[in-house]
């Protein structure tokens, strides 16, 4: 099965239900399959061939969603640039790969024409000078099925790690990689053609990507949302009567819950709702479970290991009719990132790869069939990550004895501090209960006293002072053993962060000490 199937077996199974939305327009499956047979013929048309490149810069949109499937059916390699990016990373991401074509929103378009001008098929939706429209692709072009003779071991797609640590790196995946993906969440969490499922996750993503061709697997409809916006969202749920949504990041519920719009929202068609990309603050995720009346799920993966390694069951969240201690024992659950996946092997190891008893913290080990076997271009690469067939996650963590994984943090970022080592997203979760912190970061200063000095980084939700300072440290007493409470706290405007929203905590740690170093672990 190749993932060009999915749009005409939908055609012919459900071809008059809904299958994209947007604000202003709905296309059946149907509707949906023909067109991308219409840009299959309008690309080809341009020269392009099985095995290129085509980049996409673009927000959500149902084009996108045409351009990934006619990518599958003619052979062509996605390659999807995250709209966050500078220019001059974008040009990083695309002449690495060397793609043949780019499909651009007008925003994109205007802002990164400059440096696409050696790229001959420049291709804008909606319109921009020096661009050919998208729309103009489509004109005239018939709507057979294209002939292109595929394999399940043909790349699709090329996607860049988040480079916090140095230049991105390209994994190549594979139709068949894309499909197990689908199965394996499918067999973890069930979805179906009657689900009406709201996109939410930037497609460049792993999350938005991922389950944009889950539910496309199984013939759900979508309703897309090109930007978060609480309050829109909100009102799509209602409107659309939606069922399921995944989000990149499980903050972003917090932002739901004070939106005002909240408490008049109807949400009852909701059935189940998912996160990713780090674990869920515990305050916060009560909190949700309380006000969202659906069943949720939590996973955690990395794009090296071929999608998600941990699942946190709809069982797993539900905390009402239970006892105290057992509510509390579910609570502590929820801190974790779930169990291994069916398809994946979760190990912690020490610094010789020796895997560590339960409850020590070590070196988070995966191992699953959809490992990337090579970065693009960057041979040898791979092999400082590969141990033994495991993948070296670069993750802190530890397994309890009912098999739930707990993320301490990310090697490099564990500081150790008077001989101890703190995990700074726990810290960070401290910090970030108080009225007073609107973000944080906590990283290590080398000191002559302590090795390194627990430092706590904190962008104040009002004029920070003396007082300021003195509450958040005496918050923190409350709440953590005497070694993990920060000996300074530094305030700052905003954090450095990335394209995908992680700190950057190399540049925090130069601004305040002019070195990279960190303690071993």
């Amino acid at each position: 099965m190749f993932l060009g199937d999915i749009p005409r077996r939908n055609a012919f199974r459900h071809p008059e239900q809904m299958a994209l939305e947007d604000d202003d327009r709905t296309l059946t499956w149907l509707d949906l399959n023909r067109r991308i047979n219409r840009l299959c013929a309008g690309l080809t048309r341009l020269g392009l061939r099985k095995g290129d490149r085509l980049g996409v810069l673009s927000i959500p949109s149902i084009e996108v969603v045409e351009t990934y499937f006619a990518a599958a059916k003619l052979g062509l390699v996605i390659v999807p640039v995250h709209t966050g990016l500078v220019d001059s990373e974008v040009k990083f991401l695309l002449d690495d790969v060397e793609v043949a074509a780019v499909i651009a929103d007008t925003d994109r378009a205007a802002a990164f024409g400059h440096v696409l001008t050696g790229l001959s098929n420049r291709i804008a939706v909606g319109g921009h000078d020096r661009f050919f429209p998208y729309e103009d692709l489509l004109e005239g072009m018939g709507e057979d099925e294209p002939e292109v003779r595929m394999d399940e071991s043909d790349l699709f797609a090329i996607r860049f790690t988040s480079g916090t640590t140095g230049r991105p790196k390209g994994c190549p995946s594979t139709h068949r990689d894309w499909i197990q993906r689908s199965l394996n969440f499918l067999a973890h969490i069930n979805h179906s053609h009657k689900d009406r499922a709201l996109l939410l996750s930037p497609l460049s993503l792993g999350v938005g990507s991922s389950v944009l061709m889950t539910y496309s697997l199984v013939g759900a409809s979508m309703v897309i949302s090109p930007r978060f916006d609480a309050s829109r969202v909100l009102k799509k749920i209602e409107s659309a009567k939606i069922t399921t949504f995944m989000v990149p990041v499980p903050t972003l519920f917090g932002r739901l819950l004070d939106d005002p719009a909240f408490d008049r929202t109807d949400l009852s068609s909701l059935r189940v709702v998912g996160y990713g990309g780090a674990v869920f603050p515990v305050e916060l995720l009560v909190r949700t479970l309380e006000r969202f009346p659906c069943r949720f799920f939590g996973v955690y993966g990395h794009l090296e290991a071929g999608g998600f390694s941990t699942y946190l069951m709809p069982d797993d969240h539900r905390i009402e009719g239970l006892s105290h201690s057992e509510r509390e024992k579910r609570i502590e659950h929820m801190r974790s990132c779930g169990r291994e996946a069916l398809q994946a092997d979760v190990r912690i190891t020490d610094e010789d790869g020796l895997e560590l008893p339960h409850g020590e913290v070590g070196e988070m080990v995966v191992r699953t069939e959809g490992m990337v076997a090579d970065y693009w271009k960057r041979p040898g690469e791979i092999e400082k990550v590969l141990r033994d067939g495991w993948f070296r996650t670069g993750d802190a963590a530890s397994i309890d004895s009912d098999g739930y994984v707990y993320i301490s943090d990310r090697i490099k970022d564990v500081v150790r501090t008077g001989g101890m080592n703190v995990s700074s997203v726990e810290v960070e979760s401290v910090l970030l209960a108080h009225a007073a912190v609107a973000d944080a970061a906590v990283i290590g200063i080398p000191d002559p006293r302590w090795g390194e000095s627990l430092t706590a980084v904190v962008v104040a939700s009002c004029n920070p002072d003396a007082a300021i300072e003195e509450s958040i440290l005496a918050h923190c007493r409350e709440q953590l053993a005497n070694y993990k409470v920060p000996k300074k706290v530094k305030f700052i405007e905003t954090l450095p962060k990335n394209s995908m929203g992680k700190v950057l905590k190399r540049e925090l740690r130069l601004f305040y000490t002019g070195t990279e170093k960190v303690t071993s672990t």
